[in-house]
């Protein structure tokens, strides 16, 4: 038995998503008219001088009249390829002294470490596949006092990126401050210069209220990190927060987790994540990088915009409803997204996913 099992007997429901596309042609035609044979010894039909047994006037062998060996009139079957919006997840966590405090029968950094990295049923191993992850620590040694702050130890994300991850983490001990602001600030740049990502996301762990570089003690970077959150998302890097036990205040949670997404005074606030449990901080990161999955279906051809209403989706054979809350449309003419309880159905497991269109709806892009 696993570390992780010996913590909590548990099976981390995670699998590849499984996508299949068969976009079936329905529409068809027929080249010649069936009137018979000429009088050229051929076997096209009356009126074609040529001899290559079509009915049209090209010395072609299809039944247009454009010269080519296209038979345009007539589509059959057309398959489209398409592939899921890859996440960038980049794991901050947080490398201070409090993560030493005692955690079920661990420390919060040991727990935190088994979670995330356990070889068989972490969550960084079970979705390496399809999520590209990346590692940062943070901390500092009385912030500018100690010389360089904040103090990273980076692993830039990659995809199938579990083994350098692990390595770095086990490598690493807590050491003494938290300068969340900084870090933050310093891992969204890091993500807005990463040409491969597309989806950009900060998750990150911490067990306490936030210092500065500037001030290390007392802890009172509240307001410089829910700033950082904020410009992270204006660049287009969402943040998520989950708290390693109940020392961070609810006060400060809900001021990052609307930060990190964006939420406008007025609006509705956004869930933060508190763990005070291992089955909670599994949850919690569950929760999160299953949500951030992508539902966006890039395709490798186009469907007509006006006659996408012809066209069927289906998840494990069931049909779902076009332009349906709980169903799919059609953002552009390349790109599908499952939305509502479709969208969860696909990140929750393995799922097979069937899209079908008449031929003529389809635009095959070469």
């Amino acid at each position: 038995m696993s570390k992780f099992e010996q913590l909590i007997e548990r099976s981390v429901p995670f699998s590849a998503l499984i996508l299949l596309i068969a976009l079936l042609g329905a529409c068809g035609g027929q080249g010649g008219d069936g009137s018979g044979d000429d009088d050229d010894d051929d076997s096209d039909t009356a009126g074609d001088v040529d001899a290559d047994g079509d009915s049209d006037g090209d010395a072609d062998s299809d039944a247009d009249a454009d010269g080519d060996t296209e038979s345009d009139s007539a589509c059959g079957e057309a398959n489209i390829d398409f592939e899921i919006v890859t996440p960038t997840v980049v794991l901050l966590v947080d490398q201070s002294g409090s993560m030493t405090s005692s955690f079920d029968d661990h420390n919060r950094w040991d727990t935190v470490g088994i979670v995330l990295f356990d070889p068989t049923d972490g969550v960084v191993k079970q979705l390496e596949a399809d999520v590209r992850f990346g590692l940062t620590l943070y901390t500092s040694e009385n912030g500018y006092d100690g010389g360089d702050c904040p103090l990273l130890i980076n692993v830039p994300p990659a995809m199938n990126n579990y083994t350098p991850i692990a390595e770095a983490f086990n490598s690493a001990d807590p050491e003494q401050d938290t300068p969340t602001g900084e870090s933050v600030t310093a891992v969204a740049d890091m993500l807005v210069a990463d040409s491969e990502a597309e989806r950009r996301v900060i998750v990150l762990a911490t067990d306490g209220e936030p210092d500065t570089c500037e001030e290390p003690n007392p802890q009172n970077g509240q307001e410089e990190s829910v700033a950082a959150a904020e410009a992270a998302f204006a660049q287009g890097v969402s943040l998520y927060i989950i708290s390693v036990g109940d020392d961070v205040s609810d006060e400060h949670m809900q001021d990052m987790a609307n930060a990190g997404l964006g939420v406008q005074p007025g609006e509705p606030d956004v869930p933060f994540y508190q763990a005070t449990s291992t089955q909670a901080l599994i949850e919690a990161f569950e929760d999160i990088i299953n949500g951030v999955r992508s539902c966006v279906l890039e395709l490798d051809g186009q469907v007509q915009p006006s006659m996408v209403d012809q066209c069927v989706v289906e998840i494990d054979d069931e049909e779902i409803i076009y332009n349906d809350p709980d169903g799919w449309q059609l953002n552009n003419p390349s790109e599908i997204e499952l939305v509502g309880q479709a969208c969860e159905d696909i990140q929750a497991g393995e799922v097979s996913i069937d899209v079908s269109c008449p031929c003529d709806a389809i635009i095959v892009v070469e």
